[in-house]
């Protein structure tokens, strides 16, 4: 989802299921929940989420959860429970513990499964030696398959992170690129591994420099098409059992899902 500069994605399930990874973000001036996600959910009728999947304590991911939760009801909220000094991810916390919303730790090998749809949590680790470290590279990596059909959610990943999983993970033909296309995501190797056919980057406005010049070169050498929130606004991705499709306000395009 287009949720400025931070991270949204729903995706829907075969038998009517949704899921939302993050929520994008807030502040003084924006709620990406109120203003984007909730009247969506409020335009399809979704009055429920089977699961809720933080990928980490960073407002531009967490920040619209608060107006989400007003709107829909939760059956399961997944985040990577890493001790944070940020008074208003705690707070989140409290809130989904008040409404008594069932929680637990994402942790490698953590699994669910919605109408043949499986999601996999890929990372974090707490034995691997970067835990705690970054928060960006503790993020919730998620690794969502149909049939033949794979993507990976990033969340903020870079660093020794994508190093660490470059090997355990396979191809997929949709990515989710890792911390908005900076400078420290979407190493060689790592593009190397996964073999994208389309990757996509949640990006708004900012002061970081995202997505950076030489992700973007990496992402294209991989032989990747990419796709950016920012000039396409809300991506949508259509799988079926050959094929997946993204539209956006500039255009449409098929790719083959590999056998």
């Amino acid at each position: 989802m287009s949720v400025g500069q931070g991270d949204a994605a729903l995706i829907h399930t075969p038998g009517g299921h949704w899921v939302l990874v993050d929520a994008g973000p807030r502040g003084p001036d924006t709620d990406a929940g109120a203003r984007i996600i909730a009247p969506f959910l409020l335009r399809h009728r979704i009055t429920r989420l089977s699961a809720l999947v933080l990928s980490h304590a960073h407002l531009d991911h967490y920040g619209g959860v608060e107006s989400v939760l007003r709107r829909v009801a939760v059956d399961l909220v997944l985040e990577p429970a890493v001790p944070v000094p940020d008074p208003g991810y705690l707070a989140l916390l409290d809130d989904i513990a008040a409404r008594q919303i069932r929680w637990r730790p994402a942790r490698t090998g953590d699994h669910f499964t919605l109408d043949g749809v499986s999601f996999l949590v890929l990372h974090p680790d707490t034995a691997w030696a970067g835990w705690g470290e970054d928060l960006n590279w503790d993020s919730v990596v998620l690794l969502v398959r149909y049939r033949g059909f794979g993507a990976l959610l990033a969340g903020d990943l870079g660093g020794p992170a994508e190093a660490l999983l470059r090997d355990r993970i396979g191809e997929v033909e949709l990515l989710k690129v890792g911390h908005h296309g900076s400078d420290g995501s979407s190493a060689t190797g790592f593009l190397e591994a996964l073999r994208p056919e389309a990757v996509v980057v949640s990006v708004g406005p900012n002061r970081y420099g995202h997505p950076a010049p030489g992700a973007l070169r990496r992402l294209v050498a991989a032989g990747a098409e990419v796709w950016r929130t920012d000039r396409q606004g809300n991506i949508t991705v259509t799988v079926t059992d050959s094929s997946l499709t993204l539209e956006g306000r500039e255009g449409r395009r098929s790719y083959r899902i590999r056998p």
